[in-house]
């Protein structure tokens, strides 16, 4: 599930329309090196923007295992909450 599909789920849900600089964040891009191209942030599946996040914490072992602990749970409820946990 893309940052894109949660958001419009959301604005669904809530039934509020998706703030304007929401919609500028998933607008922008990153250089993937896998891809070796732009990725819009909004075309970004919440897996790979969960990593994307937790790459960018300091080196702290135990800030960083606390993030990713954090990281996890976000994930396991947006499954929960969107997919029903189906993959």
């Amino acid at each position: 599930m893309t940052l894109d599909q949660i958001l419009k789920l959301q604005s669904i849900i809530d039934k509020r329309s998706i703030r304007s600089d929401t919609l500028e964040f998933l607008n922008q891009t990153r250089y993937s090196h896998s891809k070796q191209t732009n990725i819009r942030f909004g075309d970004m599946h919440i897996d790979h923007f969960l990593k994307v996040c937790a790459n960018i914490m300091p080196d702290n072992n135990e800030d960083k295992e606390k993030f990713n602990e954090m990281l996890e749970k976000v994930k396991k409820k947006i499954l929960q909450e969107f997919s029903h946990g189906n993959h």
